[in-house]
């Protein structure tokens, strides 16, 4: 496989502000690991022009190697949820069979990594504490929605929306028939029917 960490031409880091950023990322993270020594300079096109990593890691060394977790029956049960149609040869089923264990040993392999201590993400939005406070829903926000309500009642206090009040006019001032191809009188004509 070839999903390789991409040099930095490829992944957009040509704009000087996020090439600023990950440079002062790279610096604090550098100076944080080795209070000793000075913050030192790093070359973000050298860094990433090395991949340090591949997907394929992840994967089963030789399709072999993999112990086969998934029956032919399982597999065509799995089509069958899955609304496909069943594999035409054994040849093509043994494909089916060789990828879904591919499949499965890299999601197995995605599995063994430590979370311990890593807080579940909740949702693909900012969570940092700046984001957070932008998503935050105020009374300022609000306020046009609380001043469209009215208290009623004495015990019981109920809040009741004012209604916009309409003039009606919407609806007398939209034409019906504007848009149709075809009309006779106050009616449009629509193709159809048994002698059509």
């Amino acid at each position: 496989m070839s999903s390789l960490v991409r040099p930095a031409t490829r992944l957009g880091l040509q704009s000087p502000s996020i090439r600023t950023a990950a440079q002062r990322h790279l610096t604090s993270t550098s100076t944080t690991k080795s209070s000793t020594t000075s913050s030192q300079q790093v070359d973000i096109d050298d860094l990433l022009s090395k991949p340090t990593w591949s997907v394929s890691s992840l994967l089963p060394k030789s399709p072999d190697s993999a112990p086969a977790e998934v029956t032919s029956k399982q597999l065509r049960h799995l089509l069958k949820l899955s609304a496909l149609p069943p594999p035409s040869s054994p040849s093509e089923e043994a494909k089916m069979l060789q990828t879904l264990s591919s499949q499965l040993h890299f999601v197995k392999e995605i599995q063994k990594a430590d979370t311990a201590g890593v807080k579940p993400l909740q949702s693909l939005r900012d969570e940092t504490a700046e984001g957070e406070r932008a998503a935050e829903l105020g009374l300022e926000a609000l306020r046009e929605a609380l001043e469209a309500e009215e208290v009623r009642g004495k015990f019981h206090r109920r809040i009741r929306r004012k209604r916009e009040e309409s003039s009606g006019k919407e609806g007398a001032e939209w034409n019906v028939l504007g848009t149709a191809g075809r009309k006779t009188g106050r009616f449009f004509v629509v193709d159809g029917g048994k002698g059509a």
